[in-house]
Order: structure tokens, then sequence, then C-alpha cells
């Protein structure tokens, strides 16, 4: 099924969380880790930002001649100083519509990589909630967005679904593991929950649970080869979410190598690349009894 006789497919994804390290990152970060990299960087965020890591992730891609999706964030939860989980929520949240957020927007889009809706905490209960983000972002890129993926990967199956759809979405790309890294319930392609063109797109591989759960670079490059080998037998997507801000080898180190090496593979043996839309374009009607 996938183009120009590919024999697996591989899709490339970024989540746009947070643009820059505020000074809480740098304290919470330096007590766990105890790296003296985290106070240095607290003295230094303002001119060297850590965590814009856009035009290396755009050189990266441009290099192989692959393109990606990134699906920017419109968080609206508020900070409620009794509740502490609102903190990593709340705190550190960027303006969408600050200038250099548009800009860098505005360029990825005008390059051929695709603008997708990060949804905010609470939206996947919510279809007003998406509408809104969604009509936002358009409004920044001048054309219809299509594609979704859930802040935390919240779902509630199959009400959220039913929100994206209504809200004009044609496709989402939450249903993956927060905590692990595989096929989840065995869906190596993307399926159709209703029947029609509204296609899931699972979540193969992220880079914070594929090193929570490989913490050895050998371990971790060992179980994404044995999903790349096994993708590869059975015509199945490797859907790849790696945020932008691991691309900072200081703070990640060899993060940003693995997904390089992802790439690498899949050229070797032969995948094809695209981004979230394609892969619609491809399955929308071929994935519809998957």
């Amino acid at each position: 099924m996938w183009p120009d006789g590919k024999k697996f497919g591989i899709c490339l994804s970024h989540d746009v969380d947070r643009v820059e390290k505020q000074w809480w990152h740098c304290i919470t970060h330096f007590l766990k880790e105890k790296r003296i990299y985290h106070i240095k960087t607290l003295l230094t965020r303002w001119r060297d930002n850590p965590y814009w890591n856009f035009e290396k992730i755009m050189e990266i891609e441009e290099r192989y001649n692959v393109r990606s999706t990134f699906f920017f964030l419109n968080e609206s939860k508020k900070l409620k100083f009794l509740d502490t989980s609102t903190y990593p929520l709340a705190l550190g949240n960027y303006d969408i519509n600050k200038k250099e957020i548009v800009e860098i927007i505005k360029e990825l889009d005008k390059n051929g990589w695709e603008i997708g809706v990060h949804g905010s905490y609470d939206s996947y209960l919510s279809a007003n909630m998406l509408k809104k983000e969604k009509a936002v972002l358009e409004n920044i890129v001048g054309h219809k967005i299509i594609g979704i993926r859930q802040h935390y990967l919240n779902l509630k199956i199959p009400e959220t679904w039913i929100y994206q759809r209504k809200a004009g979405f044609k496709y989402d790309a939450s249903f993956g593991f927060r905590r692990d890294i595989g096929f989840r319930e065995n869906k190596i392609l993307p399926f159709s929950p209703f029947e029609d063109n509204f296609l899931v797109i699972p979540l193969t591989i992220m880079d914070s649970a594929l090193f929570h759960q490989y913490p050895y670079m050998k371990d971790a490059w060992n179980s994404v080869l044995k999903i790349i080998k096994f993708a590869e037998k059975n015509s199945a997507l490797i859907t790849v979410l790696w945020h932008q801000r691991v691309f900072n080898e200081k703070e990640f180190p060899r993060w940003s190598k693995m997904y390089e090496k992802i790439i690498q593979e899949g050229i070797k043996r032969r995948a094809w690349f695209g981004r979230c839309v394609d892969v619609w374009e491809v399955c929308k009607n071929e994935c519809r009894d998957n």
C-alpha cells in the first residue's frame, strides 16, 4: 500500500510543548540530576535558549529529504497555587500568537512541514475548545488544519475522536503509549473508528517513553531496530514523536542522534517517509478495515 513500492512507512512528528527553558526548569532539573549545566542555563537562557531547536530539525530533515509534522500547543490551563498538578501545565507555556512563534510556524509551513494542533490538556473532552484552538492556528497559517495530537496523549475513546471530528479534524495522532513503545493494541496501520475518512494514526515510538524504558543507548537502539524490522516484514507504519526541545545535545545527549539514526535505518530498508497529512492521504481509503 505504500507509495513507490516502498516496504513500510515511517511518519515523523514533533510536539511543541515548550519553546523556552524557564527558571524553574533549570532549578528542578538541577535538583533531580545534580548537573551544573542546568544552573549555567539559568544564567544564559536569555541569549541561548536550549529549547529552540526548529532550525536544527529542519536542517536534519532537509539533509535526508524528508519532512515531518509539528503540533503546536495553545494551552489554556490556569495556575492554581494549591494544586501542584497545574504547575507543569500552566508554567512555561508559550503564547502561540507571539511574534517569533508565528514566524517559525509560517516558515515551517511555507517550506513543506505540516502544522497541526497539539490539543490543550482539557480539550480532549471539549469540541468547542478544539474548534477554538484549530481556528487560532488556521488564522496563523492562512489555510485549513486537518490534524491533531492531544497533549499528554489524553484520550477518552471514542468520545475524543467524536469531538475532534466534530471540530473538523481529519486525523488524530494521539493513540499510543506514554511510558512504553510499540504498537498499541497491535494496531500496525492507521484505522478509521467511524468507517469514514477520519483516521487514527497510531503513535509507535516517543522519545521520552523510549529512554524511560531503555536508558542505555545500545538497549534503546536494539528496541527501536526490532520495531523497524517488524514494520518492514509486515508493511506497517511507524510513527515517531521527538519533541523539539530534546534536539539539545547537552541536556538530552544523543537523543537527536537516535532520531537521525531512525531516519538512516528507514532509508536503508526502503521505507516510505511522510508527514501525518501524507499518511492520511495514503490511508484514508485503504485503512478503514484495520
